[in-house]
């Protein structure tokens, strides 16, 4: 009876444990003849399901001008698991696709669905549509931006219905002449209705963003809307100078004030931000407050971000996912009574994701770590051989099968390949004394022989500066302590004898971006 009361108490407790941390409740992959799975939206039915709706490509084009339908995914337990099989939505009617959903239920109980329609670079429309059948149809589309036709990108998950029942569709506008002059900057707008969807207009204000000589533009695309406790609409927009904008109307989005830099330090990255049950704003985005500039224009982590006071400071900044690789965007949130649903591209833009937070992790007050900041001299250079090889560490050259990138459990760096006297070469930017050179080396194997030297080169010589031998243990970036820490050098040769080589890596090169999900 002991051991089934401990038995049961520790699957209770698991299971507590379980329901107080982010779930990966579904992924999307591509697949043959179904190169991307993107940009989608979540929707409560009254019987109880959760539809996600996306953009499923097919043909051999994942990119944004391939072909797609929009289809669903649904669950009965809000998200937990989901059904194997998609349904279609929207056949795709467009020249090119139709992407990019958002979804609502709008305040009479019907409910509304917005897309892209995606014809060629002159014509990308937004079309409204409704069900009066909690979803088994659609109606005919209308278009809001009927009034002013042109290419037009809206994000997924944008569509807002105000206290006062207007509807609003930020939108960014792009210019397309020919196919060498065009506007990629971006002119921001809203598309409004004030009939249920019947009739659209543009805003009264539409406007770029410049720098501060009033004449630089700044990228400003794919901005967003919330409506405050004060009434007030605030508008967020990906830009290209390191954070999103914001900006605010008191004409329930017609007029905006001037666009400002907000606290979300960002990439040229879409940011997503919705109200939770208690009040609080709820963002999500890439966070890159301390980055490493190497990852400037990486779409990683993800990150949240709580605002008690409708925007003016962010705080309790979690890191959802971390993973270097990942390329985190085009966040749908569905607020739930104690958690959040989030569907995002986790790979590229090819694979689409569904995590499942809590609200308990996302209050959770533990300090996050700060970012492990170093060089990051190989992080973007693909695994694999190379003779030749461009890092931020400097020039490497290496004989035909002699060295490769590989990416191991405790880094990443340049392997010198197993044999007898395999070697590689790096050129540094510029000469350096040795003790300023932070690089460590790791043995993959004890079977001897084995021996790595560094020779630095000095006036034409070849100078011995460091070796290893068979007494080196295996499995651990062991830090160079050089010979002659003081000499200065522009070139090193590594030369290696081991049955799998060893691998060159900069101390601290793995950077850690501490995710909930660090895979």
């Amino acid at each position: 009876m002991k051991f089934r009361i401990t038995l049961t108490l520790c699957m209770a407790m698991a299971s507590a444990m379980a329901a107080d941390v982010p779930r990966r409740t579904l992924d999307l992959p591509p697949g043959a003849g179904n190169p991307r799975n993107s940009e989608g939206a979540f929707l409560h039915l009254t019987d109880g399901r959760t539809l996600f709706i996306y953009s499923k490509f097919y043909g051999k084009d994942g990119s944004d001008f391939g072909n797609a339908d929009i289809v669903s995914r649904e669950s009965t337990d809000n998200g937990e698991t989901w059904s194997k099989q998609d349904n279609v939505v929207i056949k795709n009617d467009g020249q090119q696709n139709v992407m990019s959903v958002s979804t609502l239920r709008l305040a009479d109980g019907r409910l509304a669905l917005v897309h892209a329609r995606k014809n060629s670079n002159l014509d990308c429309s937004p079309l409204f549509r409704v069900s009066e059948d909690d979803g088994k149809t659609w109606s005919e589309p209308v278009n809001t931006v009927a009034w002013a036709p042109g290419y037009y990108v809206i994000n997924n998950d944008r569509l807002v219905q105000l206290r006062s029942g207007r509807l609003l569709l930020p939108l960014a506008r792009h210019a397309f002449i020919t196919d060498k002059d065009n506007d990629w900057n971006g002119t921001i707008l809203c598309t409004i209705s004030d009939d249920g969807g019947k009739t659209w207009r543009g805003s009264k204000d539409e406007f770029k963003i410049f720098r501060e000589d009033g004449k630089t533009r700044i990228t400003a695309q794919e901005p967003g809307l919330v409506e405050l406790k004060d009434g007030r609409l605030m508008m967020f927009i990906r830009t290209n100078a390191g954070c999103q904008y914001i900006c605010f109307s008191s004409d329930g989005g017609d007029t905006w004030s001037k666009p400002t830099a907000s606290a979300l330090k960002s990439p040229l990255s879409p940011a997503s931000i919705k109200r939770l049950p208690n009040g609080d704003l709820l963002a999500v985005y890439n966070n890159h407050d301390g980055i490493p500039t190497t990852l400037a224009d990486r779409r990683v982590p993800l990150s949240l971000a709580i605002s008690k006071d409708d925007g003016a400071t962010w705080q309790l900044h979690k890191t959802l996912e971390g993973r270097l690789a990942g390329w985190y965007c085009y966040i749908a949130i569905d607020v739930q009574e104690d958690a959040v649903l989030l569907g995002y591209c986790a790979e590229g833009l090819h694979l689409t994701r569904v995590t499942k937070v809590p609200y308990s992790w996302i209050y959770d007050e533990t300090p996050r770590k700060p970012y492990a900041v170093s060089l990051g001299a190989l992080q973007d250079v693909p695994n694999g051989p190379f003779t030749r090889l461009e890092t931020a560490m400097g020039t490497w050259t290496a004989a035909e099968g002699s060295a490769r990138v590989l990416t191991f459990a405790r880094g990443k760096g340049v392997t010198i390949n197993g044999g007898t006297d395999t070697q590689a070469e790096l050129e540094l930017p510029k000469s350096l004394i040795l003790k300023n050179l932070k690089i460590g080396i790791e043995r993959f194997t004890s079977r001897p022989p084995y021996a790595l030297t560094i020779e630095a080169n000095v006036d034409g010589k070849w100078v011995l500066v460091f070796a290893q031998g068979n007494d080196t243990p295996v499995s651990a970036i062991l830090p160079v302590t050089w010979a002659a820490p003081e000499l200065a050098t522009d070139r090193l040769r590594f030369r290696c004898t081991s049955v799998l080589g060893a691998t060159v890596c900069e101390q601290g090169t793995s950077i850690n971006l501490f995710g909930f999900f660090n895979d």
